[in-house]
């Protein structure tokens, strides 16, 4: 009798793109912990150079970044293909980025400082629309 070889299991990978290290730091060790895993980015340009960003089981999308907002970032992912869902995390809250939010279909809007329970109830059902 043969043995079939094992199956390998899909690994949940969120992409991180945030210019604070302290937080990608903080906030990929978290989700690593729950068992993802992460892909991070300190900026627009270093994101947008990665193929394998837009094909993350979901971008984890800071509004303010150096080269760009993480609206115009996520704009481009989509005008190049992606279809990665999107969570929006902001040390500013204004009915502005939530009104963006909304529109580039954010699963989630978060205000930092946000709780660890918030990111990852927010991740959870922004990979299990994707149906991971």
């Amino acid at each position: 009798m043969r043995e079939s070889p094992p199956t390998r299991h899909h690994v949940t990978t969120i992409a991180i793109i945030e210019d604070d290290a302290s937080l990608i730091l903080a906030v990929s060790r978290l989700l690593e912990a729950a068992g993802f895993e992460t892909r991070c980015f300190q900026s627009a340009d270093a994101a947008l150079s990665d193929p394998e960003a837009g094909k993350a089981d979901c971008l984890l999308l800071d509004v303010y970044l150096p080269e760009m907002t993480g609206f115009e970032l996520q704009r481009r992912l989509a005008a190049a293909g992606s279809t990665t869902p999107v969570v929006v995390i902001t040390a500013h809250d204004d009915p502005m980025h939530l009104r963006a939010a909304r529109d580039i279909g954010a699963c989630a809007y978060l205000v930092k400082p946000f709780s660890s329970m918030s990111l990852l109830d927010a991740v959870r059902r922004a990979t299990a629309s994707r149906g991971q």
